[in-house]
């Protein structure tokens, strides 16, 4: 049987040192790591391939405005609706597709989220909000 001397300290032992195997390991890792195939994140764009082919522009197109004042009082084109529901009989007969809404500050909530409900229903998407202190 083989004796270990006494004179060997308790810190050197006949076990190997891994520093060297440890890095090794790293290093390769590493390297696996950066060679790696990883898949390219690829978002398909379809360019036009001249200016012709581009859309016209759509600042010609005219732009209604429905106006709601503090007494709940609805105007369309400038003329007085008598009520909720003639204003949605001349939108569903001019069926337009750009509007504006100019309402005033102490307008009735409900009356506004009732047009905002008509207007999703008639798929009117295009609408735009007056953020203005004069309504035209």
């Amino acid at each position: 049987m083989i004796r270990l001397p006494p004179s060997i300290s308790p810190n050197n032992t006949l076990l190997p040192d891994l520093t060297p195997l440890l890095d090794v390991i790293f290093i390769v890792l590493v390297f696996f790591l950066l060679t790696a195939n990883q898949p390219l994140l690829e978002m398909p764009v379809d360019l036009p391939a001249t200016e012709e082919s581009l859309a016209p522009a759509t600042a010609e197109q005219r732009r209604e405005v429905i106006i709601l004042d503090q007494t709940g009082q609805w105007y369309y084109r400038n003329r007085l609706q008598t009520d909720f529901a003639s204003l949605k009989q001349q939108l569903i007969s001019d069926a337009p597709q750009h509007l504006d809404l100019a309402l005033h500050k102490q307008a009735p909530l409900a009356d506004f989220l009732q047009l905002m409900a008509l207007l999703n229903q008639l798929q009117i998407t295009d609408t735009q909000i007056l953020m203005e202190t004069k309504i035209p």
